[in-house]
């Protein structure tokens, strides 16, 4: 069990959820406390527009975990996502000719393929988050992920490179800056898809193939994965907000009122609703109250959710055909929340669809309730994968330290990088890739 507190800061176009966890004594994720605050206005569509607000936002969420953080530890790591249109995924491929066809393939070439592919990208754009292995193919035997002590005169490796606009980045780095505080001392910053399936899903869905659909109020982000790996992910700027405006001008009704009636009174299915049912609003300036149909408002929501539907299954048939899918589609985030979502699209798609909570315990009943709502998905997941990233260090420096004659002194010590069998490991596990750059904070100003 480790002694670390990690905080995880979704920062999103709605709310920065800010959640404290640790490692329970059987080494499962506990969240401690959780806590929010309003972005609205201040990120649109997953980009930060105010610095100065989006920064006090943080800096809010962060006060109502203080509580928990004060006097446990002098060092508490922080996780956050990076998320918007910006964001590139893609694959890339690079083939290395062997130096000696018969010797073992060793760590150090791995490694070397890695930190290649790294630099081929770092030409292409600077500011790259992770590069994730996907597969490896000596001559022509099959692709693995492990293909150490495979024999061959060439040596091809494919992965996802995942990179985003440097100036972003830098405004996201510097609202980071801006917040800090004696609880922020150093961090990573991730994509977040990535984080969110760590929270959400299990091996056997990653395995047999599913798409996951994290559904914001300014961005929906679609990722899919097929053999424990991470095929492909996109950032669209549609999200829950464009359901209000829709409800907005089809009720004639205010955006305050039009977010209340999708959120009280909302469902994906419009059939589910009986057609005499009607909800009043508070009329203008004393008018009398309004009434609303809400029979219309679930048809209402109902045409946008299919359109997702749409966007979905394009995004998936980029990669594979849909119906090889065996995972279905797990849907998470705020919008996830909306009743019936799950069964509409299971409907439509003809896909097996689900609603992913996070996959966490909690200090008490109360945020354990709290935190399986799927708008907390990210944020848990933040946790979730720095606490991984951390244990993996623990592994490779008793690799490093171990005796000579112990099995774990076995390893190539010629090569100079990470313990790559755990690298590799931990991205068939988690799909997570280590940050290209651990942010440090504390003496920036």
């Amino acid at each position: 069990m480790r002694n670390d507190l990690i905080i995880g800061l979704d920062i999103g176009s709605s709310f920065v959820r800010a959640v404290i966890g640790r490692q329970s004594s059987d080494n499962k994720l506990e969240i401690l406390s959780i806590g929010k605050s309003k972005t609205t206005g201040y990120i649109i569509n997953g980009d930060i527009v105010n610095v100065n607000k989006t920064s006090d936002a943080i800096s809010e969420a962060l006060k109502n975990i203080a509580s928990t953080i004060e006097g446990k530890n002098n060092d508490y790591y922080f996780s956050s996502n990076i998320s918007g249109g910006h964001i590139n995924v893609n694959t890339f491929s690079i083939t290395q000719a062997r130096e000696n066809a018969i010797s073992p393939v060793s760590e150090s070439e791995l490694i070397s393929l890695i930190n290649s592919a790294k630099k081929s990208n770092l030409d292409k754009n600077p500011c790259i988050l992770h590069t994730l292995p996907i597969g490896f193919q000596v001559d022509n035997l099959p692709e693995t992920l492990e293909p150490l002590g495979q024999i061959g005169s060439k040596i091809k490796a494919d992965f996802i490179v995942v990179t985003a606009d440097q100036t972003k980045n830098d405004i996201l780095k510097q609202c980071l800056i801006s917040a800090q505080s004696e609880h922020l001392k150093t961090g990573n910053i991730y994509y977040s898809p990535l984080a969110t399936a760590s929270s959400v899903l299990n091996l056997d869905e990653k395995q047999l193939g599913v798409a996951l659909v994290d559904i914001g109020s300014g961005t929906i982000e679609i990722s899919v994965y097929t053999k424990n790996r991470l095929r492909h992910s996109k950032v669209i700027n549609w999200g829950g907000d464009r359901i209000t405006e829709d409800v907005q001008i089809g009720l004639n009704v205010s955006l305050e009122h039009a977010e209340v009636l999708k959120n009280k009174f909302g469902s994906a299915l419009s059939k589910e609703i009986d057609i005499n049912e009607v909800v009043l609003i508070p009329g203008i300036a004393g008018r009398k109250p309004t009434p609303i149909s809400v029979k219309n408002l679930a048809i209402i929501i109902e045409e946008r959710i299919k359109e997702l539907t749409a966007i979905i299954m394009v995004e998936i048939s980029k990669v594979t055909d849909p119906l090889l899918l065996k995972g279905g589609i797990v849907i998470t985030g705020g919008g996830a929340q909306l009743p019936d979502i799950a069964d509409l699209i299971q409907k439509v798609t003809g896909l097996e669809s689900r609603i992913g909570e996070p996959m966490a315990i909690a200090s008490t009943p109360q945020i354990e309730a709290e935190i399986k709502d799927p708008s907390y998905a990210t944020a848990v997941g933040l946790v979730q994968v720095y606490f991984e990233q951390l244990n993996q260090l623990e592994v490779e420096e008793e690799i490093v330290n171990a005796p000579s004659d112990s099995k774990a002194g076995l390893r190539n010590n010629d090569s100079k990088g990470p313990n790559l069998k755990g690298l590799l490991r931990k991205t068939v596990e988690v799909l997570m890739g280590s940050n290209e750059e651990e942010e440090n904070y504390p003496d920036e100003k």
